[in-house]
């Protein structure tokens, strides 16, 4: 019986129909237990494949079962026989037994994956309910003072997540693209140092790529350049960011690092920023390298999407936040500031509530822009707002093109090529790598109809023709994107660059290196790369662009959801434009991308 069950699932996989990884742990569990049922064996199938598919475990109830079944190419099962099997299964084991599959509530995962969850809540439970004093409050109530004069913004909550970190070893900063969370990130470095002036404190600045990580360095330095800071605190600041990874100390093999819970970092505070890209494994890793009197910050916006693998965390650490109030006691330090926040009787749930801000006021979109309003109709669902904002001839910055999917390319010709030709014979390079970000096509999916892939063939032979370049896939002008980090070379997956010949007339891919230095590149000593003139919304979360193109997937492949709308809606600085039909919008705005997992819960209780 499990033999049929395995060979239906390894051709499949073979196919491209189903999780080659699923697969072979199915196999491997009808090897350990060869009298295993069916339902059992296509359980632990579904346990690991859903892992492909970003989520930590698989929801045993009919729907998820068969909703998981049609996403991982075994659509059909009988899902009832899934769940008995899983049950009755030998492999799969309670809490705290040693066995490949963990059954808790109606969760089901592969062991490590429950191990990462448990681990994870329980270290960001500890560092919630760690509570700290300054050592001199009045010197501190001075200086947030200093740091944070009157602005637009009532309550302040830039000003009270910087005076939480006084008092918390967790701070959890999140906001829209504007909201001043890095502004916020300098400030609170600043207040750490001004309160403890006898003290050597240790600061790093990390995010989960490079590319977030450059931009962290430098939005970390413009903000403590806008701040009222003396000369002694203002050299005591961290100067750059680096990539988790890095922080770390990643070596050969995957998930090895030279920092973790025996030997851990040696900084006072760790700021993470773009925290809704980090994935589960990788947060525990980080949470276990902390040493047991470090603080955490975590800044990102919990609206956007999340990581490329598996989890949530930055969506599951806030999925509570509204549903409790604030503490008397934040409410009460809220107050020595000079701001008025309410609070709740009861208090918080285990200090985490308390730890978590959310930034709501945009510095960057005017109001009237239609980008604001349109990202928070999209974040609220509401599809008839949406509509009635992208009909909105007021709101000309927002702009929607309701077309037939053959019609793309005439599209992209009329709204996309005389941007990417300008490039091409921009006036010289440091005007080409300018006008990179003045606009940037955004699109749902690597592959198909509408994805990166073709839309980058289609840009590449337009241009190539203009350009009279036949058969060449790099030539002047053309923008990349490197895949693959190099830290040797300082370039890092996400980093974007442009061909451009070198004094001596030899073509060169250029990247900036801070606000002034250029490196280059030959094309053939790069790490892996793809032309850049269009990009996925995952890998464009954090980069802004001046006005952004993007493609709508159709509502018909796993893609659509709001997340990524908003994602894609809040790259753009001045202009959205988005391409599709109507249909294809709804099912973007209306449907949530969903993410199973048991995080949200172990933080929250049942709430």
């Amino acid at each position: 019986m499990a033999s049929a069950v395995i060979k239906r699932l390894s051709d499949a996989a073979l196919r491209g129909e189903a999780s080659r990884t699923g697969a072979e742990f199915a196999r491997f569990i009808s090897r350990i237990s060869p009298h295993e049922a069916e339902g059992a064996i296509i359980g632990a199938y579904l346990a690991c494949a859903v892992i492909d598919d970003s989520h930590t475990c698989l929801v045993l109830k009919d729907d998820n079962v068969a909703m998981a079944a049609e996403a991982t190419g075994v659509a059909g099962l009988d899902t009832a026989s899934v769940i008995e099997g899983v049950h009755s299964s030998r492999v799969v084991g309670r809490p705290g037994e040693t066995r490949p599959l963990i059954l808790e509530d109606e969760r089901l995962y592969l062991h490590r994956y429950w191990s990462y969850e448990r681990s994870a809540a329980r270290r960001l439970l500890e560092l919630s309910n760690s509570l700290l004093e300054p050592c001199d409050m009045q010197a501190a109530i001075r200086a947030v003072q200093r740091l944070f004069p009157p602005g637009p913004a009532v309550p302040d909550w830039q000003k009270i997540a910087a005076f939480n970190v006084l008092f918390r070893r967790l701070v959890v900063i999140t906001g829209g693209p504007g909201t001043g969370k890095t502004r916020t990130a300098a400030a609170l470095m600043a207040l750490l140092l001004a309160s403890e002036p006898e003290r050597e404190l240790s600061f790093a600045m990390c995010a989960p790529t490079g590319k977030a990580a450059a931009r962290l360095t430098e939005s970390a330095a413009t903000a403590g350049r806008c701040l009222a800071l003396d000369e002694t605190i203002r050299q005591r600041m961290p100067e750059r960011a680096q990539t988790v990874h890095r922080l770390l100390g990643a070596g050969r093999e995957p998930g090895r690092f030279q920092f973790n819970r025996e030997n851990p970092l040696p900084h006072d505070v760790v700021i993470l920023d773009e925290a809704s890209m980090i994935d589960l494994p990788m947060m525990v890793h980080l949470t276990d390298a902390l040493r047991r009197d470090a603080r955490l910050v975590l800044m990102g916006d919990k609206d956007q999407l999340a990581s490329v693998e598996a989890g949530s965390v930055m969506r599951d650490l806030c999925s509570g936040a509204k549903l409790f109030p604030y503490s008397e006691e934040f409410s009460r330090r809220a107050a020595l500031i000079g701001e008025d926040v309410r609070s709740g009787h009861g208090g918080a749930v285990n200090g985490l509530r308390d730890c978590i801000i959310a930034l709501d006021h945009s510095y960057r979109f005017r109001p009237g822009s239609g980008i604001d309003e349109l990202a928070s109709a999209v974040n609220c669902g509401d599809f008839s707002q949406v509509k009635n904002i992208l009909n909105d001839p007021g709101l000309k910055r927002a702009r929607f093109i309701s077309a037939r999917r053959e019609d793309l390319f005439s599209f992209l010709e009329r709204e996309a090529l005389p941007w990417a030709r300008s490039l091409a014979v921009s006036s010289s390079l440091g005007e080409a790598m300018e006008g990179m970000d003045g606009l940037r096509i955004l699109c749902g999916t690597k592959r198909g109809p509408g994805g990166v892939e073709s839309v980058n063939r289609f840009m590449r032979d337009a241009v190539e023709h203009y350009e009279k370049a036949p058969g060449r896939t790099i030539f002047k002008g053309v923008p990349v994107i490197i895949n693959r980090n190099n830290y040797m070379m300082e370039l890092f997956n996400g980093d974007t660059g442009i061909a451009w010949p070198d004094e001596s007339g030899r073509l060169k891919i250029w990247f900036s290196f801070g606000k002034t230095e250029m490196r280059s590149f030959s094309p053939l000593g790069l790490p892996s790369f793809d032309h850049a003139w269009a990009i996925t919304v995952h890998r464009s979360q954090g980069s802004e662009f001046k006005k952004v193109v993007f493609i709508l997937p159709s509502g018909k492949t796993a893609m659509p959801g709001r997340e990524l709308l908003y994602t894609a809606v809040t790259r753009a600085r001045e202009e959205i434009t988005i391409w599709g039909t109507w249909e294809d919008l709804r099912a973007c705005v209306e449907n949530r991308t969903r993410r199973d997992s048991g995080l949200s819960m172990r933080l929250w209780g049942n709430s």
